[in-house]
C-alpha cells in the first residue's frame, strides 16, 4: 500500500451504505478491530462473521482488492506503519488491575534493555563526541518524536551550549538549517510513524556538510545518509507505542555529553544554578 492509496477503512467506510447484509456483518466485524483480519485466514473470517468464505472474497473485491490476501497485507502494512486503530487487539481487554500494572511493567521493562544493549559502543563514543565538539546542535522531531527532541534538548543544555530544537515557534525548518554547515551537528527522532520530512532534512543536512545522528525505531528502513543511526524498539503489545526505552536512551545520550564536556560542562552548569537562586525560581 502506497502513501496514496485508501486505507481498509477508508474503503469500508466509503462503500459501508452499498454493502449487502452478508458483506456488512464482515465489515463490522473489521471495523471493530481492523488490524486483526491480519492474522486470520478467509475461512475464519467467515466463520467469525456468521459469512460464508465466498461472501469474503467478494467483499475484498469490492473494496478494490485483488482478493482477500491482498486485503490482509493491506492490514499488515497498516500495522507495520504504526496505526494505532490497527494495531488494537480483541485479545487486550480489561483484565484483573494488578494483572495490568505486571504487564505494563513488563513491556517497559524488556524495551529498556532492548535499548540500551542493542546499542553500539563504536557509534555512541563517535556521535557523543560529535555532540559535545559541535558549534550548533540542532535537534527535530514530529509527532511523538517532537516531545523526545524537546526533553533530549532540554538535558543537554545543562552541559552545553547552542542547542536549538527546530523549528523555533512561528519559524520554518529552512531558517533553522540556514547556515547549518560543516562544523555543525543535526540530531533527528524519526520514530514511527514517520512523517516524509525525515528523509529531507536529512539529506539537507549531509548536502550541507553537517554531520546527522538519527534516532528511529527497529522497523525503520536503514538510511545511509546519516553519519550515526541508532535504533530502539518501541513496540511493545499495545495499540499506542512505548517511549520508555526511547525516553531512557536520551537520557543516557546526555549524561556521555556531560561526562565528555568535562570542567566545561560542569562550569555551565554551575553558573545556571547560580542563575536559578539570583532569579529565585525554585521554591
Amino acid at each position: 500500500m502506497t502513501a496514496t492509496e485508501p486505507t481498509l477503512e477508508a474503503r469500508i467506510r466509503d462503500r459501508y451504505g452499498e454493502l449487502p447484509r452478508s458483506e456488512r456483518k464482515i465489515s463490522d466485524l473489521i471495523m471493530d478491530f481492523p488490524g486483526q483480519i491480519a492474522s486470520y485466514s478467509a475461512t475464519e473470517l467467515a466463520e467469525l462473521a456468521d459469512a460464508s468464505k465466498a461472501a469474503v472474497t467478494r467483499f475484498s473485491h469490492r473494496l478494490g482488492y485483488g482478493g482477500f490476501d491482498a486485503m490482509r497485507r493491506a492490514a499488515r502494512d497498516a500495522q507495520s506503519a504504526g496505526s494505532p486503530l490497527f494495531l488494537l487487539s480483541r485479545d487486550d481487554q480489561p483484565r484483573d488491575f494488578a494483572d495490568q500494572v505486571a504487564r505494563h511493567l513488563r513491556q517497559d521493562a524488556d524495551l529498556l534493555a532492548q535499548s540500551l544493549n542493542g546499542l553500539d559502543p563504536t557509534t555512541y563514543e563517535a556521535s557523543v563526541t560529535a555532540i559535545s565538539q559541535a558549534r550548533r546542535l540542532l535537534i527535530v522531531g514530529w509527532r511523538n518524536s517532537h516531545y523526545l527532541a524537546g526533553y533530549l534538548r532540554w538535558q543537554l543544555i545543562q552541559a552545553r551550549a547552542n542547542v536549538e530544537l527546530m523549528p523555533a515557534a512561528g519559524e520554518t525548518l529552512a531558517e533553522g538549517f540556514a547556515d547549518l554547515g560543516a562544523a555543525d551537528v543535526l540530531v533527528v527522532l524519526g520514530y514511527r510513524r514517520r512523517v516524509v520530512a525525515v528523509s529531507k532534512v536529512i539529506d539537507l543536512a549531509v548536502a550541507q556538510g553537517a554531520r546527522v545522528l538519527y534516532f528511529t525505531d527497529a522497523g525503520a528502513q536503514a538510511t545511509t545518509a546519516a553519519d550515526w543511526t541508532v535504533t530502539c524498539t518501541i513496540r511493545g503489545h499495545d495499540a499506542l507505542d512505548r517511549y520508555a526505552g526511547a525516553m531512557s536512551l536520551m537520557h543516557f545520550y546526555a549524561m556521555g555529553v556531560m561526562r565528555k564536556m568535562g570542567a566545561e560542562g560542569r562550569g555551565r552548569l554551575a553558573s545556571i544554578e547560580r542563575a536559578h537562586e539570583a532569579l529565585h525560581e525554585f521554591g
